[in-house]
């Protein structure tokens, strides 16, 4: 009996015609088929354990996968007790490979997704994906044509940056870049020692360790948070590099208030959920309306639409969950909606918002 994956494509064609894409699509993915009429899928082709509580899974992609760029992200969606779940994640190896990738999951507490992608997940298995998305990527940033890069992170914030430094390390290195990490103990450091070699091979590289606790001074590790001290030591000519920095929010903040307006460039990405902007306005009921399944919903005008929606059973497509990746965009027909990361009002009809970040501030109908 032949297997999904050695049908024709002319005989799928025909399966597609009488029970659907979706249905010859299931039945292809429990065979174990990595192609796909409509979906894009990728297979776990290797996991490793990178730290305590972080993993890296090499992917292999089906063919509608468009590729992608070092530096930019990938959203993940898996099934989790018949709920679909999608979160973010950075490219954490250059695109040396058309359709295939690495990713890097750290768990985050009572984190849905991070801790099934670390727990669950095994090598054979399949993932649905969406398409590359960023724009901290050395084309995009036109990084090569600075005087120096300075790469600054916290946590899981450096996976972007080892597809970065891989990808600088096959031109070698043609402009100084120096990476400042920032981690709790040398223990938590990921990639610690392909960072190390890295530095070792090139001399247009720098890799600076800096922890809480645990620090190896005879090596060079600084200590402590984020200060004028770790860069003037790290890099002391960080004020006329480009910097580029990734990390949690308090991180972020940080090396904002440091770095924003005294370097030749700055680029920043935070993984952290969205701290709302809030004033003293009255939070308000005000209805939403669903205008393509009919429904309508109460919902808080300080919460983000998205929130609000999933705690009404409705789940809409999302992504990143910071107003980054644009899945969950969608047109808003009619109302008020304000985006919670800058305060900024939207009443224009028609207009494309996403539902991540904004909230209503008025009666609102959505194109969902």
């Amino acid at each position: 009996m032949r297997t999904f994956s050695q049908l024709s494509s002319r005989i799928l064609r025909g399966l597609s015609s009488i029970l659907g894409d979706e249905a010859v699509d299931f039945w292809r993915e429990q065979a174990g088929a990595l192609s796909s009429q409509n979906r894009c899928l990728a297979r776990v082709c290797a996991k490793t354990q990178e730290t305590a509580d972080t993993f890296s899974f090499t992917l292999e992609f089906n063919e509608l996968f468009a590729g992608f760029k070092a530096g930019q992200h990938l959203n993940v969606s898996v099934n989790i007790h018949e709920m679909v779940y999608t979160r973010s994640y950075s490219f954490s190896a250059h695109a040396d490979q058309p359709r295939t990738a690495r990713i890097t999951v750290k768990r985050v507490p009572s984190g849905k997704v991070s801790g099934h992608l670390c727990d669950q997940v095994q090598v054979g298995d399949l993932l649905e994906v969406g398409q590359a998305f960023g724009e901290m990527t050395l084309e995009d940033t036109q990084a090569l044509t600075s005087e120096g890069l300075l790469f600054l992170a916290a946590g899981s914030g450096v996976t972007p940056f080892m597809g970065l430094v891989e990808e600088l390390a096959t031109q070698g290195f043609p402009v100084p870049a120096t990476l400042c990490f920032w981690a709790r103990t040398p223990a938590d450091l990921i990639y610690d020692a392909r960072f190390e070699e890295l530095a070792n091979l090139n001399a247009n590289f720098n890799y600076v360790r800096i922890v809480e606790a645990d620090a190896n001074l005879a090596r060079g590790d600084l200590l402590g948070r984020p200060s004028l001290v770790h860069l003037n030591q790290g890099c002391p000519d960080w004020q006329q590099r480009q910097v580029m920095a990734c990390g949690p929010d308090g991180f972020m903040k940080a090396i904002d208030s440091l770095c924003k307006g005294k370097v030749a460039a700055f680029h920043a990405e935070s993984f952290s959920p969205m701290v709302p902007v809030l004033d003293d306005a009255e939070v308000r009921e005000v209805e939403v309306t669903l205008t393509r399944s009919n429904r309508i919903v109460k919902v808080a005008s300080n919460k983000p639409l998205l929130k609000a929606l999933q705690e009404h059973g409705i789940n809409p497509k999302h992504g990143c969950g910071m107003g980054i990746c644009n899945t969950c965009s969608c047109e808003k027909v009619s109302g008020t909606t304000r985006n919670l990361q800058n305060g900024t009002a939207c009443s224009a009809g028609n207009a494309a918002v996403r539902i991540c970040v904004n909230a209503a501030q008025s009666a609102v109908s959505l194109d969902l």
